[in-house]
């Protein structure tokens, strides 16, 4: 008996052995390393230099795998004659479906730790994680050497090969490639435009603005911790004549994620007018609506976002509309060469029914000017079909009716053009034969348009001011125009995507105003005209020519894109008019 329980008891001994070497395996190939490309298609024509240096900063953000097909999903509701369009999940049911366990949190959050990442953030889905790490840290956590490229004034920084990052199912790493291109091509400047000055009163009267529009709504506008509002300026907005009605100071609010000195980061060094014409803008379209402003670190080298737009969607009082006034860099290529995968929360946006208005930029067909690059190309992210891309007019009451022309003044131009990323499908909004299906196969931006001629007056440090304007002001305005659209209609009816928009184009024109007639410069068209640099004035000798003007649609139209009847890819569907739209919608 004792000698059968003895080699029974080694028999256990043996499984339990068996089953100790099994499962240290089992976790090994659990945890296996991901290799992960980095797309470089942002320094495609640049130079290697050398090694980058050390002490360069990264805003890195690491995305897992989701447990089911999210960017299927997300295309499939981007189109509005799918089944899945127009069901939106709740937060909790997009984590439960997508997200990741605690353990994949816990595991990224150490392994940026480990790494000497500062400012870490893990989503409360587990999807998304990064942090502020130097390129010195980056080469050691990803096994990869750091190099530095140059062409002409342009430096960047990038891996020279694939990532090894030593966590398992890592979905793609943004935030690797830094360039030192300015962030911001539609930052708010003093624009060249003859016009007036409107107050909210009369920009709503310019939209046909629903009264009462955007309660029950949270809009979202992400900006650059290096250049803040000052939120006593919302008083005298709202105190003096023309105010929107029904608009309080209160639900303007601020949330600070970063703290940076004022800077020109962002192209710019407007102490605060970005945001206050932000959200000035926002709340002159949907004044019953709440105006979060997000502070963010986004105007930083190779910084894409991700992780501002995954804190503004993190948020417990989620945003029903979002802004992200921001260009990213030109769409030179195809967007998965030059920036990978469409980020996690841009696709949770779209499943969880969040409309993402981004601007078209503010540079006609460049959309983002990179100095010593001369090819039109418009701009990331308004070329991705999982945003509402708004391009800029000039608002105006011409013979004694309110009208809208293009946004050019020779300096600025409204970003519109053609993208090289796959035409979609839902984009068949009637137009002029060359922007047939048959003909242009590739995405058009924008997708409507808005004021970008800086019309509005805002406040800015207690001082009433107008003339401030860029597409990212475009961008706000359409963001409030869907609030407070959604404020009025049935949840199965509402504005989400960019797709939404060309239906309603087809089933109600009224709903738009078309852009078809020239400016006060007799210009219909999205082509820059660069201006002659000033002549010392003792100058003598023979005037240099003028630089040569960038058209954009070159390939299609010669003299660049032109506002028609129709759609066009200056304005793109028009100009969106508030209570028509809300009438057809509900």
């Amino acid at each position: 008996m004792f000698s059968r329980t003895k080699i029974w008891l080694k028999s256990c001994a043996a499984v339990a052995l068996a089953l100790l070497a099994v499962v240290p395996l089992r976790a090994a190939a659990a945890s296996e390393p991901t290799r992960v490309s980095v797309p470089l298609g942002l320094i495609a024509g640049m130079t290697a230099a050398g090694p980058a240096d050390s002490r360069t900063l990264l805003r890195i953000a690491i995305e897992y795998q989701p447990k089911a097909d999210l960017e299927g999903l997300a295309a499939a509701m981007t189109d509005p004659a799918a089944p899945a369009h127009r069901r939106p999940m709740s937060a909790d049911a997009f984590a439960a479906r997508f997200g990741r366990d605690g353990r994949d949190g816990d595991a990224l959050a150490a392994f940026l730790r480990a790494n000497g990442a500062s400012d870490i953030y893990i989503s409360r889905d587990r999807l998304v994680g990064g942090g502020i790490m130097d390129v010195g840290h980056a080469q050691r956590a990803f096994s990869v050497h750091f190099e530095r490229y140059t062409a002409g004034e342009r430096t960047a920084v990038a891996p020279s090969g694939p990532l090894i990052v030593p966590l398992p199912q890592i979905r793609a790493v943004h935030g690797l490639v830094a360039a030192n291109t300015p962030r911001l091509a539609d930052a708010p400047s003093f624009t060249l435009f003859r016009g007036d000055w409107y107050t909210p009163v009369k920009l709503r009267e310019a939209y046909q603005a629903i009264p009462n529009g955007g309660g029950n709504e949270r809009i979202s506008i992400i900006e650059d911790a290096s250049d803040r509002f000052d939120l006593r300026d919302v008083a005298p907005f709202l105190s003096n004549e023309g105010a929107p009605p029904g608009a309080t100071a209160e639900r303007v609010v601020e949330r600070s994620f970063a703290f940076k000195a004022p800077a020109s980061q962002c192209g710019r060094d407007d102490r605060g007018q970005e945001p206050a014409l932000d959200a000035d803008a926002a709340l002159t379209m949907a004044p019953l609506a709440t105006i979060v402003l997000d502070y963010e670190d986004v105007c930083s080298a190779g910084n894409d976002g991700t992780l501002a737009l995954e804190r503004a969607l993190d948020d417990r009082d989620a945003p029903t509309v979002l802004v992200f006034p921001f260009t990213l860099g030109p769409a030179l290529g195809a967007v998965a060469g030059l920036y990978g995968k469409p980020p996690i929360p841009m696709l949770e946006a779209i499943v969880r029914g969040i409309p993402l208005i981004v601007p078209a930029g503010d540079d006609g067909a460049y959309g983002y000017r990179v100095p010593g690059i001369e090819t039109p190309a418009v701009a990331y992210p308004c070329v991705s079909t999982y945003v509402i891309c708004a391009g800029g007019t000039q608002v105006g009451d011409r013979d004694g009716a309110w009208d809208d022309a293009p946004w050019n003044d020779g300096e600025h131009a409204t970003g519109g053009g053609l993208s090289l990323e796959p035409r979609p499908a839902w984009q068949d909004a009637a137009g002029a034969f060359e922007f047939s299906p048959q003909f242009i196969k590739t995405r058009m931006v924008p997708d409507v348009s808005a004021d970008a001629a800086g019309h509005l007056r805002i406040y800015w440090h207690g001082y009433g001011l107008g003339g401030v304007g860029g597409t990212s002001e475009s961008a706000a305005i359409v963001g409030g125009q869907l609030a407070a659209i959604d404020s009025f209609v049935p949840p199965a009816r509402r504005l989400t995507i960019a797709g939404d928009l060309y239906a309603l184009a087809k089933a109600a024109p009224t709903a738009f105003r078309d852009v078809q007639r020239e400016n006060d410069r007799g210009y219909t068209d999205n082509t820059l005209r660069p201006q002659r640099a000033p002549l010392p004035p003792d100058f003598r000798g023979q005037i240099p020519p003028l630089p040569k003007p960038v058209y954009g649609c070159a390939a299609i139209e010669p003299h660049g894109c032109s506002a028609r009847v129709g759609y066009d890819a200056v304005s793109g569907l028009g100009v969106l008019m508030e209570k028509p739209a809300a009438d057809a919608l509900r």
